[in-house]
């Protein structure tokens, strides 16, 4: 399917995708039981319970939206759900997508599975309890699912639809939204920690900032390769099960183990942008 050459105009795209960004965030401070204060994390389980639900009602907002505005520049429901990579499914390009993001997390694997890895841990159980807590099902589920639905899904089918859209455009300009909405995280964070100085909660924004656009690049660019929503869900989920790598300092024991590490971070790296292009060529392609 090849994108629109015009069907919403680049204004509203953008309009739209402010509005859902500022949805997105806005409606987690809507009920005072999800802001967080000094003496009430974000990570209490009555928080997120909140905040899912909110979230939730958003993303069913937004997609309602979408798909209207879609209707009426004269996109059909079929044309609408390729847009927005919901349909079609393809496991292939899911795995391919979730693949890339294996590779290039070669290093941060190994530490966890081998370099470092504390041999009384039962992977398998920590997994089950992970997913069982609110913790968990936020980080791992309903934060990547919502995400993507909205900075990927939404954002970028409302991209597609306005007047001569590009890959390179696209994948560098709409995951702008994705990493400005975790700006919050400063306010919160200098909230919770009132102690903490100011310029460290900045720094702390700042390289979150970075982080979320880079895998909104990645992210933005799988989508429009595939024409696939589901691969860059698994990936999020992926990636935030693995967290931020390491960059520097030695791991623990032998240096080899040291050595390797870093050894496979490169390697990883390398494997990724080879896999860039070869790896998401699709039929459902949504940009070429």
């Amino acid at each position: 399917m090849a994108a629109s050459t015009g069907g919403i105009s680049s204004a509203v795209a953008a309009a739209l995708s402010v509005a859902y960004t500022v949805a997105f965030v806005g409606v987690l401070y809507l009920d005072p039981q999800s802001r967080p204060s000094p003496s009430q994390s974000r990570d209490a389980d009555s928080v997120i319970r909140v905040r899912v639900r909110a979230v939730q009602t958003s993303c069913l907002l937004t997609t309602v939206v979408t798909l209207l505005v879609l209707h009426g520049a004269g996109a059909s429901f079929t044309d609408s759900l390729h847009l927005m990579g919901i349909w079609p499914v393809s496991l292939v390009d899911t795995a391919k997508t979730l693949a890339l993001a294996v590779v290039l997390f070669a290093g941060p694997l190994a530490q966890t599975l081998w370099l470092e890895r504390e041999e009384d841990v039962d992977f398998v159980q920590e997994t089950r309890d992970a997913l069982g807590s609110w913790v968990g099902w936020r980080n791992y589920v309903v934060g990547p699912w919502a995400e993507e639905l909205t900075f990927r899904s939404h954002i970028l089918a409302l991209h597609l639809y306005a007047p001569h859209p590009s890959l390179t455009k696209l994948t560098l300009t709409t995951p702008l939204y994705f990493g400005i909405a975790h700006l919050h995280h400063l306010y919160e964070f200098a909230t919770m920690h009132p102690d903490t100085p100011l310029h460290f909660a900045v720094l702390r924004s700042v390289v979150q900032f970075c982080y979320t656009t880079l895998f909104g690049w990645f992210a933005a660019w799988t989508f429009l390769r595939t024409g696939s929503l589901w691969g860059p869900i698994a990936a999020h989920s992926f990636c935030n099960v693995m967290g931020l790598p390491r960059f520097w300092g030695p791991l623990e024991g032998a240096r080899w183990r040291t050595v390797v590490y870093y050894c496979l971070l490169v390697v990883g790296v390398l494997g990724f942008y080879s896999g860039l292009w070869s790896w998401t060529e699709s039929d459902n392609a949504l940009v070429q």
